[in-house]
């Protein structure tokens, strides 16, 4: 049994990747001053726009290609590297910067919490729910 109700991993990407969204797309305007931030901001944008559409529906090939998203370690991870793609900015970016990288850490600290389950949209579809639960067993 889950300590912590679905509902908040739900709201937690959903607040996470729109917040990055937002900042990812205001920072395309620094083209002229930082050419720098403005490619960072293209990776957040191809970053954090997979965070939202996983809450709604699951791609069948997004686990061969971007696993890193099915794992509360690789979730977390992700988010760590979104927190450093968009800190360029005022104070909006600085406060999605922690709560992004606050929330980044706690997902990472989750993987080794035994009582925490993953949400549903954790697994993808030809995701095994169990480590070496592959039905690959079976090849001649």
């Amino acid at each position: 049994m889950s300590a912590v109700p679905p509902i908040f991993f739900k709201v937690a990407n959903l607040t996470v990747g729109s917040l990055c969204l937002v900042a990812s797309v205001s920072q395309l305007s620094y083209i002229a001053v930082n050419f720098n931030a403005f490619l960072l901001a293209i990776f957040g944008i191809a970053l954090s726009a997979p965070i939202i559409y996983l809450e709604f529906k699951v791609p069948p090939n997004l686990y061969k290609f971007a696993s890193f998203y099915f794992s509360f370690l690789g979730r977390g991870l992700a988010y760590i590297l979104l927190s450093f793609l968009i800190n360029f900015g005022g104070i909006f970016k600085i406060l999605t910067t922690l709560l992004t990288f606050l929330l980044g850490v706690i997902y990472a600290i989750f993987q080794v919490l035994p009582q925490i389950e993953e949400p549903a949209n954790f697994r993808g579809e030809a995701a095994p729910i169990a480590m070496g639960g592959d039905d690959d067993d079976d090849i001649i």
